[in-house]
């Protein structure tokens, strides 16, 4: 065993895992830009302020999930542990937000909280994430879910269950609140000391509790009373979502688990995750802007869960590798020593040229053996270089789902490669 492990919940990642993980970030950024959303990326360290102003200290994530510490700069500080609040805060600090224009922005990377590792949850996770902001039409929530379940689809998941629910205006949430006060300070005693906390703090992250003895409790509680305005909002989307023939499901007690939502919220499930079956959820924050200094300018948003993600798609029998191993060219490099260097060199410019990716094998098996390896690994081509090669100046390529073989010299293989792509 290795001296030295990584931490509980924080995974390596390698081939040919790490893979599948190039292909979903690459296919996520030309999805989303086909659709004009533009790449950001922020610190993963923050002032920890940020982070309990926009998430709320009744959150499981403020109250007991976040990485914080003083730097030398006895400064408190987080390891993100999501990104909205960070996206907010980087486009109020730079001034990128332009009056009547929207902003639609994307992110990729890892997120932390110090949870109990568990199938589904991990300390650090992973994020694709989707931010317009300056908008404010129930259209955009629609669409921003289409979106989503578009996404998807195009990855091959097709079994997904959408929830949706609206929180209502602030005044629909205040006289909500109240009533749930009243409602849970009668069964303050049979609540969890989690719910206790919330019931002082934000009365409505109690719905997101999974404690059992919680739960009958919970599904006697008061209903939200949305007002007018309200239910237009919700009706909109919901017809929208109709006649883009995306189903859903209206689920009264989701809240989500961020202090910032303020209107419609929602969570797309998968198969295949277990308890922890959500993998992207949003919803829309017409104050967080504001409440990080900026203007009253309404937003809305979604994550998605990586691991999650790549775990359903596996159980889906998706195989995002196979996307990727028509592009490896396997090297059966038989020929080895100080002298063949020069030769591996232009091998790999000509990859370069051709956009593929190598994989040396520096073995000195039957090349059976070779091709074998080939084969398990799904590489899409083999490249044998041995001694009758090696004398002429020349490699042979081998087409690994057709069989046909061809030799080329050096010179050419990047014009041979793209010849043969379609042979």
């Amino acid at each position: 065993m290795s001296k030295y492990q990584s931490l509980k919940g924080m995974d390596d990642l390698f081939s040919p895992e790490v893979e599948k993980w190039q292909v979903l970030e690459d296919k996520s950024r030309r999805f989303f830009e086909a659709y004009g959303f533009r790449e950001i990326r922020t610190p993963v360290l923050e002032s920890t302020e940020l982070f309990s102003r926009s998430i709320g200290e009744a959150s499981d994530i403020v109250h007991k999930e976040m990485y914080t510490f003083e730097d030398r700069g006895a400064r408190t500080v987080t390891l993100r542990p999501e990104m909205t609040a960070s996206v907010v805060r980087s486009v109020l600090e730079h001034h990128l937000l332009k009056e009547h224009e929207p902003l639609f922005l994307y992110y990729l990377g890892p997120m932390f909280r110090a949870e109990r590792p568990q199938a589904g949850r991990k300390r650090q996770f992973h994020q694709i994430g989707l931010e317009t902001l300056n908008t404010h039409s129930p259209v955009n929530d629609a669409e921003l879910i289409i979106m989503a379940i578009e996404f998807l689809r195009s990855l091959g998941l097709k079994q997904c269950a959408i929830k949706l629910n609206h929180l209502g205006s602030e005044k629909d949430r205040s006289h909500f609140k109240e009533e749930l006060t009243r409602f849970f300070y009668a069964f303050e005693f049979k609540l969890c000391k989690d719910c206790q906390y919330r019931l002082g703090k934000n009365v409505m992250r109690i719905f997101d509790c999974k404690v059992e003895t919680c739960r009958p409790i919970i599904e006697q509680a008061p209903k939200l009373k949305l007002s007018e305005k309200s239910k237009e909002e919700f009706e909109k989307v919901t017809t929208l979502l109709k006649e883009a023939d995306v189903p859903f499901s209206v689920e009264p007690r989701l809240v989500r688990g961020l202090d910032y939502y303020t209107g419609l919220v929602f969570e797309v499930t998968a198969e295949g995750l277990g308890a922890q079956d959500a993998v992207l959820a949003g919803g829309r924050y017409d104050s967080l802007i504001h409440d990080l200094g900026g203007p009253q300018v309404g937003a809305s948003g979604l994550s998605i869960g990586v691991e999650r993600l790549i775990t359903a798609l596996e159980a889906a029998q998706i195989d995002l590798y196979k996307e990727i191993s028509r592009d490896v060219v396997y090297i059966a490099a038989l020929v080895q020593g100080e002298e063949s260097c020069s030769l591996y060199r232009k091998i790999a410019k000509a990859f370069i040229e051709a956009g593929k990716r190598a994989h040396f094998s520096f073995g000195k098996g039957a090349l059976s053996s070779h091709l074998s390896r080939a084969n398990k690994m799904g590489a899409g081509w083999a490249l044998i270089v041995g001694e009758d090669e090696w004398k002429v100046g020349e490699v042979s390529i081998k087409k690994m789902d057709t069989g046909l073989q061809k030799r080329a010299k050096i010179e050419e293989l990047s014009k041979m490669l793209k010849e043969f792509e379609h042979a």
